[in-house]
């Protein structure tokens, strides 16, 4: 009898242990994150990589466009604490998450929901503005181009306004064919001292690459992978007497996964509509485009890697293009699509009026011999 009583105890302490393992936090948004939507117009997709099983990992590239789990691609991501953090190659915290970054990770599949292995958190650049056209909604970063999609939100448009030339701005967003940063996010910030640009190489050389409007020296010293042209890159370094100088340059797969990885869902501008499709390197066979997409339109292309740089999708659909989300001196982002979170004022207590001085009572002497009662 002591024995079953025993192994009873044991069994519910295991029990016990194996139920709290596998309860998560749930990641809430933060004032100061809003959402412009997707295409999937709020549809949450639990799980789903459409052909495949997620056994074998899937690999994402997208917006973030909601929170609960964290939403990507229409897709539902949970995480826990072995998921590994990371933002521009810097471990970070899952707090520092927000609507409209862009982030890159792989999920697996427990049970009958997807799990993040990893998550990184990618900013298309990080630096200085060197120009910004207030009119027309653009502005230029360490070479690269960004514009921004206000679509004529005041609180949105008097944020950008008060960008100017030399401010520290971190963007997140997708590149059009051209390398035009299509910005789902631009957040200010202050100057740590460090610069990334990440992209695709329009050339690379022996002494040198190119992506957007910026040339990067190459050396020994900071070349950690190759690049070659067409390929992504990702560049870290320091603006020294105003000019960038490289301390990091990696040069990374098109489907940049690693093993293991067999689905995908990857967000992307299209850049064709005839003849092969071909994003950042990455040949899309299979599906067609959406009937009327047009080069230029934001798609997610759901499929299976069929090998280094090639994807058999099983789906193309189309989606809307993110209102872009800005933490600026003056706004946090547009008003319109976020409800008002302000904190409101403490509600202070009137004065209280001031202590009457309590007069002090005489001292009475006590017989001797009486006794206190």
């Amino acid at each position: 009898m002591a024995r079953a009583s025993i192994a009873a105890l044991l069994l519910g302490l295991l029990s016990a242990c194996a139920s709290t393992s596998q309860q998560t936090a749930r990641l809430e948004p933060k004032p100061g994150d809003g959402i412009g939507g997707t295409g999937i117009a709020g549809q949450t997709v639990v799980a789903d990589v459409r052909n495949g099983d997620g056994i074998g990992g899937t690999g994402i590239i997208g917006t973030i466009s909601g929170f609960g789990s964290i939403i990507v691609n229409g897709l539902e991501l949970e995480y826990d604490r072995g998921t590994a953090v990371e933002t521009d190659g810097r471990p970070a915290a899952l707090e520092e998450l927000k609507i409209g970054q862009v982030v890159q990770g792989v999920a697996r599949m427990k049970g009958a929901k997807l799990y993040l292995d990893t998550l990184e958190m990618q900013h298309a650049v990080t630096g200085p503005i060197d120009r910004i056209d207030h009119d027309k909604e653009t502005l230029t970063v360490l070479g690269q181009t960004v514009r921004a999609n206000l679509s004529g939100d005041k609180a949105a448009i008097d944020s950008f306004k008060t960008l100017t030339t030399g401010d520290m701005v971190s963007v997140s967003g997708l590149r059009q064919a051209d390398g035009t940063i299509i910005a789902t996010r631009i957040d200010q910030q202050p100057d740590d001292g460090r610069i990334i640009v990440r992209g695709v190489a329009q050339s690379a050389s022996a002494d040198s690459i190119k992506v957007g409007g910026l040339t990067v020296p190459l050396s020994k010293e900071t070349t950690i992978a190759p690049v070659k042209a067409g390929g992504r890159v990702f560049v870290s370094g320091r603006m020294i007497n105003g000019q960038f100088v490289a301390d990091v340059i990696v040069g990374a797969a098109p489907l940049p996964f690693g093993t293991g990885v067999k689905d995908v869902s990857i967000e992307a501008y299209t850049p064709n509509t005839t003849g092969a499709v071909v994003i950042e390197g990455i040949t899309i066979d299979g599906a067609a485009l959406p009937a009327g997409a047009t080069a230029g339109d934001r798609v997610v292309i759901r499929g299976q890697i069929s090998g280094a740089d090639r994807v058999t999708a099983t789906s193309i659909d189309k989606v809307r293009t993110f209102v872009t989300i800005l933490k600026a001196r003056g706004s946090l982002r547009p008003a319109s699509i976020r409800p008002d979170n302000n904190s409101r004022p403490e509600r202070m207590a009137p004065p209280r009026p001031p202590e009457r001085p309590t007069p002090e009572r005489p001292q009475r002497e006590r017989p001797e011999g009486i006794p206190l009662v």
